[in-house]
């Protein structure tokens, strides 16, 4: 995977700053949303008391930071530096994943039933490795294709 921390703009001007104080504004309640929906699934009951303080915490920061952007540096560079965190280390687990539970038995079972990847043999004595292309699909197939 690719290194996150280098997309980060990590000297936001003041633009960014205010960007980053919407996105608070918008997104807490959002997650406060989410979270309220989820805890009525879960308990079949509405309840307020997690997700409303929550929202509210997002919704004040937010435009604390909005209309003060100089002070919006220090909580930018850390939401940041947290979410690329996460983001290294969830991103490499699931690339590890995806290769040992799909790429690795793939493997497995070819080489169990006798068929190799490719041919890992050297021959001295061959003239070269070089195997011809089979010939191309005559063009009128194309018109015809199933």
């Amino acid at each position: 995977m690719l290194n996150p921390f280098h997309e980060v703009n990590w000297r936001p001007g003041r633009p960014e700053r205010r960007k980053f104080a919407v996105s608070l504004v918008v997104g807490f309640p959002c997650v406060a949303t989410a979270l309220l929906v989820a805890q009525r699934g879960h308990t079949g009951a509405w309840n307020f008391s997690p997700a409303l303080p929550l929202a509210a915490a997002g919704v004040t920061l937010g435009a604390i930071l909005w209309a003060f952007p100089q002070i919006a540096r220090p909580f930018y560079l850390v939401w940041y530096g947290v979410a690329c965190a996460l983001g290294f280390v969830t991103g490499n687990a699931l690339l590890a994943a995806v290769y040992f539970l799909l790429v690795t038995p793939t493997g497995w079972g070819r080489r169990a039933l006798g068929r190799p990847a490719f041919a890992k043999t050297f021959d001295r004595r061959a003239p070269t490795y070089w195997r011809d292309a089979p010939p191309p699909a005559p063009a009128a197939r194309s018109f015809r294709q199933f």
